[in-house]
């Protein structure tokens, strides 16, 4: 096998893990369940006086 050959296949290996890489961070953050996530804004102001 030349050394051309060698040089192809760890370039597809690497581009196979990063796609792998890259589907994995899509699928966590956004097929996720959201528990423990809450979706709002606490303010530690006091309510207006009326």
């Amino acid at each position: 096998m030349k050394m051309k050959h060698i040089i192809w296949i760890i370039t597809g290996i690497v581009a196979v893990i990063s796609m792998a890489a890259g589907i994995a961070v899509l699928v966590d953050r956004y097929l996720r369940p959201a528990s423990g996530k809450q979706n709002y804004i606490e303010c530690d102001c006091e309510p207006e006086a009326e």
